[in-house]
């Protein structure tokens, strides 16, 4: 639900007045900031890959800790052997 910003419109001052329901898809290109319309219909799917992208996202900084988890203990396993 959008603002116009026309000074007279109700939606100035009134929340339930404003302009929509409109969808856009925002995200980052090159450090900026790209807003795009999406129609009604198109919605439902992005929002369904933009929740993915957010779980993949989850499950990989998960692996990155655990990763890292495991090469420390090897490095200190391989240290501990060579001090043996």
């Amino acid at each position: 639900m959008m603002k116009c910003g026309k000074a007279q419109c109700a939606c100035a001052s009134d929340p339930t007045k404003r302009h929509g329901p409109y969808f856009e898809l925002t995200y980052k290109a090159n450090g900026k900031t790209v807003n795009v319309k999406l129609s009604p219909e198109a919605a439902p799917l992005y929002r369904a890959a933009a929740q993915q992208y957010r779980k993949l996202k989850t499950l990989l900084n998960r692996l990155d800790k655990l990763s890292k988890t495991i090469l420390r203990h090897q490095a200190e396993l391989a240290e501990s052997k060579r001090h043996h």
